[in-house]
């Protein structure tokens, strides 16, 4: 079976990898033998990987920004959904998005219009079964996820990773008194952190400062990978339904 995982960045394609890889036992593999994608177009900011588990096969699709979801849906992912052949097409597809400032409502709603009549029924956080004619005609199911994060409150994955920090009560400490510096410099760093949504980028920065200083200039690949997040109730609440696919 084909899954597909679309997020919205590269952080989040890693924490993500990284987390099933921990728990669900997938594997990196070069790539499925049954869909041939043309990566080769790929922004700078994107990423695109194949896992295997048995004979299952999962891509996790980072499309660099919520503003790209709809171009890489439709310049990817619908024509696999359409013209491939049932048994060789995506059977599950899991969209992770940021809530950011929205209501959870008007995010599945746009989603749902980017999947063109394919997605109809969409529910946060849990699975849901679409029908639809393909290009053959032929009447074709497909289990589709939404997980919208936060779960319980406004904010993105930056958010569910701090709180996942703040599980530990000597963390937590970093965590706080790192918040508390962001928000006492804004002022004198508006050139940098001019929105709230750098400032929790940011927030994150400092706390992965603290807690690693010898690997501040590593990768975010790196810097994420050195914490036992497989270890977090935060996330394994957050992606109880993601870990199914």
């Amino acid at each position: 079976m084909n899954s597909l995982i679309l997020c919205e960045g590269k952080t989040d394609a890693i924490l993500i990898s990284y987390y099933l890889k921990r728990t669900c036992g997938w594997v990196e593999c070069q790539r499925n033998p049954n869909i041939n994608l043309n990566f080769k177009a790929l922004e700078n900011n994107q990423s695109a990987y194949w896992y295997k588990k048995g004979k299952n096969y999962l891509l996790i699709f980072g499309v660099g920004g919520k503003d790209n979801f709809n171009i890489v849906i439709n310049k990817y992912i619908l024509e696999v959904i359409k013209e491939y052949p049932q048994e060789e097409s995506f059977k599950k597809i899991a969209v992770i998005s940021d809530k950011d400032n929205n209501a959870t409502e008007s995010v599945l709603d746009r989603y749902k219009t980017y999947f063109k009549g394919i997605i109809v029924n969409a529910k946060e956080n849990i699975w849901t079964k679409n029908t639809f004619l393909n290009s053959f005609s032929v009447i074709t199911s497909i289990q589709t996820l939404f997980v919208v994060i936060p779960t319980d409150k406004q904010g993105a994955l930056e958010t569910v990773l701090l709180d996942a920090i703040s599980e530990d009560a000597y963390d937590k400490v970093i965590v706080d008194k790192s918040k508390t510096f962001i928000s006492a410099i804004r002022e004198n760093a508006n050139k940098y952190i001019s929105t709230d949504r750098l400032a929790l980028k940011a927030h994150l920065s400092v706390v992965f400062a603290v807690m690693s200083p010898e690997k501040v200039f590593d990768f975010v690949n790196e810097l994420i990978q050195s914490v036992e997040w497989e270890k977090s109730q935060v996330l394994k609440e957050c992606f109880e339904e993601l870990s199914k696919i």
